[in-house]
């Protein structure tokens, strides 16, 4: 197909022309290559032309022949710029985003890097590990809870609602499993007694244990270790962290701890007995009836001085 159907047009009554390309005089060219050129963009409105046998030269845009295609061709070059610039700005707003994701796959793979280097140097799991196993557990003890509470200060209670211990000693004095931690009197300890079905009374007419210690002591073993955590951040807090941590604490009537109290004077206060007895807080003991347990449990982390 010639050049001449392509554009669709019935150039051949245009004849032959010349035209200027700068000071040199080109052609002679037929009409349609002529109109091939503005398209082409190789001549354009200003391009000085002139009809094979005159010899005066003008611009295609004052000659009538040329004004139509002239006209089509500007609109088809203006339609291809605006083409070529928007898949300009396409590459290089995907060039912009390959660049990005290859900057963040750099700093991904240089963050790898640094926590494996981390990891194998200090490892945090395997330190965990350690700090655990330079931890240990003396078994637990469960007595009734004091007759006498202990000094205010040196016990950490929890003031949350709980159910009333319906046992008072006479005279008014709150029995064991009221808001003040106790201890039983002396030869108590073997008193506490696993749930037989009833409340039984002593010689004195005062209300024995109904808790079960059998469950007492599976609720202790299978939580005692979700403790570390405390030691963990004590550690954290004083490098070099190291000693024996006794603690007592109470099971109300609703299966919560109301009171710990810590037998080491350096944390009867402060984050660590705070932490200490948020965490048994969270321990899912059974409710039950009468006199309150106390059970003490003993910690020792690392090796504590002398």
């Amino acid at each position: 197909m010639s050049a001449r159907q392509n554009l669709g047009m019935d150039l051949s009554s245009g004849g032959d022309w010349l035209f200027k390309d700068g000071e040199l005089v080109l052609g002679p060219v037929h009409a349609y290559q002529v109109v091939e050129k503005l398209y082409s963009g190789d001549l354009n409105g200003r391009s000085q032309i002139s009809p094979m046998g005159e010899h005066r030269f003008r611009p295609v845009a004052e000659t009538d022949f040329f004004k139509v295609h002239l006209a089509k061709a500007e609109a088809k070059l203006r339609v291809e710029a605006t083409a070529r610039q928007e898949q300009s700005k396409a590459n290089r707003k995907r060039a912009v985003l390959i660049g990005a994701v290859a900057a963040v796959a750099i700093l991904v793979a240089a963050g790898a890097a640094v926590v494996a280097r981390y990891l194998a140097v200090h490892n945090p799991f395997k330190d965990d590990d350690e700090f655990a196993q330079g931890i240990q557990i003396e078994p637990p003890k469960i007595t009734l809870a004091r007759a006498q509470p202990r000094n205010q200060e040196e016990l950490l209670a929890y003031d949350g609602p709980r159910k009333p211990n319906p046992t008072s000693s006479p005279g008014g004095t709150a029995r064991p499993g009221s808001t003040s931690a106790s201890r039983p009197p002396a030869g108590a300890a073997g008193s506490a007694a696993k749930p037989s079905g009833s409340v039984t009374e002593d010689a004195d007419g005062m209300q024995t244990a109904m808790f079960d210690q059998d469950a007492i002591n599976a609720v202790v073993a299978s939580n005692q270790k979700k403790l570390f955590v405390c030691f963990r951040e004590e550690a954290s807090r004083n490098p070099g962290f190291a000693a024996r941590i006794p603690m007592e604490f109470v099971i109300g009537n609703g299966g919560r701890v109301t009171k710990l109290w810590i037998d080491n004077p350096s944390f009867k206060q402060g984050a660590l007995a705070d932490c200490l007895l948020r965490e048994l807080q969270k321990w899912p003991f059974k409710t039950f009836e009468g006199e309150s347990p106390t059970v003490s449990l003993s910690f020792t982390i690392g090796k504590p001085r002398g």
